[in-house]
């Protein structure tokens, strides 16, 4: 028996969203909508799959972070933990597609992405749950609380 995890989108996506440090959230996700999961709460339930894998054997648990947020308000929370302005920008496929590549992205990721993006669109990453704090004993961690934990990967980067 198996127990799969299916998280939605990680906090660690704004991390590597940031490349450029200017402010700006540059993403095709238009107004769609889901509740970032950080990593240390994935472990959490991870580890209490593991310590007792036989409630769980057989069960699928979506997991999901602490709320459900599109990007304007992911990126008011990180202007708020930040103390200066994170703008959102909605892009269209084609402009998130070059910014891929010009990161040296592969055409499969950029492929996988884009495809990701028209499912964010969709709605597929929506929703919400208290799975996190069930099996792995705390809250979840909020957007706003991971950027202040994570404070020095949103420096603004000088040319």
């Amino acid at each position: 028996p198996v127990t799969h995890l299916r998280p939605t989108f990680f906090t660690n996506w704004l991390i590597d969203t940031w490349a450029d440090g200017t402010g700006e959230l540059r993403l095709p996700f238009a107004d769609g909508r889901h509740a970032p999961i950080a990593e240390s709460d994935q472990a959490k339930v991870i580890a209490a799959v593991l310590e007792d894998p036989a409630p769980h054997a057989g069960q699928i648990y979506p997991l999901y972070g602490a709320e459900e947020l599109d990007h304007y308000e992911i990126a008011e929370r990180m202007s708020r933990a930040l103390g200066r302005d994170v703008t959102y920008v909605p892009i269209e496929l084609d402009e998130f597609a070059a910014i891929l590549r010009g990161r040296g992205a592969p055409d499969h990721l950029i492929q996988h992405l884009l495809a990701v993006a028209v499912d964010y669109r969709n709605g597929i990453f929506a929703g919400t749950n208290d799975l996190v704090k069930r099996i792995g004993g705390s809250d979840p961690l909020g957007v706003e609380e991971f950027v202040r934990q994570n404070r020095a990967a949103f420096a603004p980067r000088t040319p």
